[in-house]
């Protein structure tokens, strides 16, 4: 796996690779600052982030939101994953309703706070033997400003080349730019490998047997404004040999088409803003972190040098 990256890195110029470098400087993106954090329950620590027009939403819809010098707080009776759980089901689907929350997909993400979530700084692995402070349908989750968890799978070649796939226009968000060869959000129940597992074989009609091969290299972290609120996920990235005589498939409608790129086609896509940013940071982190390359910063400037 690794000769395949090392390929598609050596075929790079140096301003190629500074067009990866840069994806990952511009991943975690500054909160607004008009961004409004809240907290749930007595916590200390903001569980999310919401737009000023969000927070006056949810003050007019519920008594249990409360205003406080540092944000909004949800004072919520409820103690338990599954009574928060319910209570955020019946509010999400107010919002549907009123418009403020779209592209509903009757699927729940697990929220882990970051005191679950975090090691040191660094997210570690979430499974079902962490706790979830509560469950919510997915397409509320930037309106709320949650932290998700998706499954990223880069797919090259002997040759150092990458299958990228081109999202269907009908998808909700960034229809039509290309991907990575399989993602997908981590639902409620789920472990990272049954995840991409479940996602390759939909999207790209692999074998179970081919996406076990799969192998982890870590997460990249990504946050940004967007339109519908606040986008914040880890992103676990997974590296896949893909062998020759095998071509990804789609079978959810979900993926337009498939392409077999060279990394010049690769990094030329992103630069020209025609691969979504979080398939851009999957790729970027891959690159330069599978070789035996870290980041460092010197004078002020991050840069890469080999370990």
């Amino acid at each position: 796996m690794k000769n395949s990256i090392r390929k598609f890195q050596n075929a790079l110029s140096d301003a190629e690779r500074q067009v990866l470098q840069l994806c990952l400087q511009e991943a975690m993106q500054a909160l607004p600052e008009d961004a409004v954090p809240w907290y749930l329950g007595d916590a200390a620590s903001p569980t999310g982030y919401l737009k000023p027009e969000h927070a006056k939403v949810l003050l007019s819809l519920r008594q249990d939101w409360l205003t406080e010098p540092q944000g909004l707080r949800w004072d919520t009776p409820e103690k338990t994953p599954a009574s928060r759980s319910l209570a955020l089901a019946k509010l999400a689907a107010e919002l549907s309703d009123l418009g403020h929350v779209t592209g509903w997909r009757n699927e729940k993400f697990s929220y882990w706070p970051d005191t679950t979530i975090l090691a040191n700084g660094h997210p570690i692995e979430p499974t079902d033997k962490l706790a979830a402070a509560f469950e919510m349908e997915r397409a509320a989750y930037r309106f709320f400003g949650l932290r998700a968890h998706a499954v990223h799978v880069n797919g090259f070649t002997e040759d150092g080349y990458m299958w990228c796939g081109r999202r269907s226009m009908a998808k909700a968000t960034d229809p039509g730019m290309l991907d990575n060869m399989a993602a997908g959000g981590l639902t409620v129940g789920e472990s990272l490998q049954s995840c991409g597992v479940r996602e390759m074989a939909e999207e790209a009609g692999l074998s179970e047997a081919l996406a076990l091969s799969a192998v982890a290299q870590g997460q990249v972290t990504t946050c940004r404004a967007v339109p519908r609120g606040w986008h914040y996920e880890t992103l676990w990235v997974y590296n896949l040999l893909m062998p020759a005589d095998v071509k990804p498939v789609n079978q959810d409608g979900e993926v337009a088409e498939f392409s077999l790129l060279s990394p010049q086609q690769v990094v030329q896509a992103i630069a020209a803003k025609h691969m979504t940013v979080d398939a851009a940071c999957v790729l970027a982190h891959a690159v330069l972190h599978a070789c035996g390359l870290q980041e460092v910063v010197q004078d002020g400037t991050v840069v890469q040098r080999a370990l």
